[in-house]
């Protein structure tokens, strides 16, 4: 487990490992409630680098895939990928001109805020919408508290 008073942010980035140990257990503290087992999240920093994944044993491949994807469009975009998903099914925001095929308009994505500053993101997938929302609120507020 973690250190008492052990912070994940070390000079506005993420401390990959302190990240890790965290998402370990945020996963199976989860992984006996059927409303959130199956779950995979992925924690991007600040460059878009991926610092943690884990996914439950029971998630399948496809969430897997999704989780870091999510995560990096909230880091680019620096706002929810629900919001992005929103701004692209209304007309008003157009991924193809960006040529990157890892951005997502779906959600589950959250940018990680610190200081007023955006030092990474997370993701989470295998989940109906809404819970893949919540869970990525739940570990962002628990990773930054």
């Amino acid at each position: 487990m973690t250190k008492a008073g052990t912070s994940v942010v070390d000079m506005k980035r993420l401390d990959g490992a302190e990240v890790a140990l965290r998402l370990g257990a945020f996963l199976a503290e989860r992984e006996a409630d059927p409303a959130t087992r199956g779950a995979a999240v992925a924690v991007v920093g600040a460059g878009g680098d991926l610092v943690a994944f884990g996914a439950h044993t029971s998630c399948p491949s496809l969430p897997r895939l999704l989780a870091p994807r999510k995560a990096l469009t909230a880091l680019l975009f620096r706002r929810p990928s629900a919001v992005v998903a929103r701004e692209v099914k209304e007309g008003a925001l157009d991924l193809a001109p960006f040529h990157d095929p890892r951005m997502l308009a779906m959600a589950g994505g959250l940018p990680l805020v610190c200081a007023g500053e955006v030092i990474g993101a997370v993701g989470v997938s295998g989940l109906p919408p809404a819970q893949d929302v919540a869970v990525a609120e739940a570990f962002a507020r628990g990773l930054l508290a």
